[in-house]
């Protein structure tokens, strides 16, 4: 390697994959993605940081895993308070799944990743403590000590080259137990470097990624200045959360017909939030709906005018628009102006039973 290369570039590098690709030429990039045997599971990071790994479809709905407990992204909102680099709840909450975890999946292996060290050592104490008490625990630790993929608590900087069957992530930051506010200060994260850290972390697993936090999406306050990982970390939990890739933003655009409005201000009217004009990969939503218990829409609404029934490019444009939303996870319902001129009523009730059904799905 050149001596010109100080120590000082290296620490401003962070990888030696920099270093290297400096010095050899030319690189060639994988373009095959084989751990993860559930394409949710590396999707964010084939969208944030990779140019379309080909990736091995699974063979289960995406909507069907979120309730199977064995495959794929799994989100837990902990609810605790960071205080002192450490947050205490979600250490205990951490620490009780992975026992229960133990004791359910003994043939699956398990790595523990927190965003900070302080919050290592914490998790890792309570861990022991647990363990000392849980034969089944025991044998776990003793079954897979000795093997290529021991159980691990690790902090962010140190889960390089690491894969195990379950990850658990504990994103440890949460609001301030004065004020009640989430302090943007999110440790390596910050730095120059961080998203790099959080894309290894990310793809870490096999099997399954549960996300413990004590934070919301909106928590997260990227502005111009911030750096790159702290747009990811908050992307990501959006991802966790919803299961979409493109959570959607609104447009501040007003609807773009008067039947728009008429809906938008039914539903307002009923308790919904709805707004207009998201866009999501492009496309905008003529009505999107909050979702009632967390960050995020839990349905997305289209409106359709008289003349949409006998224009067959606005029926094939629009099927490619609906092929995009469910890819990304959004669920589409379409409401025909007709129908709603004709009774409004009867076609807002059967709107209103589908949103309170999404609502109950989600919970369950």
């Amino acid at each position: 390697m050149d001596d010109e290369i100080d120590e000082e570039e290296i620490v401003d590098n962070e990888s030696i994959l920099d270093l290297a690709l400096a010095e050899f030429r030319s690189a060639r990039s994988l373009r095959w993605h084989y751990r993860s045997r559930h394409e949710s599971l590396i999707a964010f990071s084939n969208r944030e940081f990779y140019d379309d790994l080909i990736v091995f479809p699974s063979p289960l709905d995406p909507d069907r895993h979120r309730r199977e407990p064995k495959l794929g992204m799994y989100h837990h909102f902990v609810g605790g308070k960071y205080k002192g680099r450490v947050n205490i709840d979600e250490a205990q909450k951490v620490a009780k799944a992975a026992l229960e975890f133990m004791s359910s999946e003994p043939d699956r292996s398990l790595g523990i990743v927190t965003l900070n060290q302080t919050q290592r050592e914490i998790l890792l104490e309570e861990i022991e403590r647990l363990v000392a008490r849980d034969r089944n625990a025991e044998e776990f630790m003793e079954r897979w000590e000795n093997t290529l993929e021991p159980f691990f608590v690790k902090n962010l900087e140190n889960v390089q080259g690491d894969e195990r069957d379950v990850i658990f992530i504990s994103t440890v930051y949460g609001p301030d137990p004065a004020t009640g506010i989430v302090r943007n200060q999110f440790g390596p994260i910050n730095g120059r470097f961080g998203f790099r850290r959080l894309n290894v972390l990310f793809s870490r697993a096999k099997h399954r990624v549960e996300v413990f936090t004590s934070m919301r999406p909106d928590d997260i306050r990227p502005d111009e200045k911030s750096q790159r990982g702290v747009h990811v970390l908050k992307s990501y939990l959006e991802y966790a959360e919803t299961g979409r890739l493109d959570v959607g933003q609104a447009s501040g655009r007003e609807p773009d017909s008067e039947f728009e409005q008429l809906v938008r201000d039914r539903l307002k009217s009923h308790g919904y939030e709805a707004v207009s004009q998201v866009g999501v990969a492009g496309y905008f939503i003529d009505l999107a709906v909050k979702h009632p218990h967390r960050s995020g829409y839990i349905l997305g609404i289209e409106c359709d005018g008289a003349g949409y029934h006998s224009s067959r490019s606005a029926r094939d444009r629009d099927r490619l628009r609906q092929q995009v939303f469910e890819r990304l996870h959004w669920t589409i319902y379409r409401i025909w102006s007709t129908d709603w001129f004709q009774n409004s009523e009867a076609e807002f009730r059967r709107l209103s039973n589908h949103l309170d059904q999404l609502a109950r799905d989600d919970l369950a």
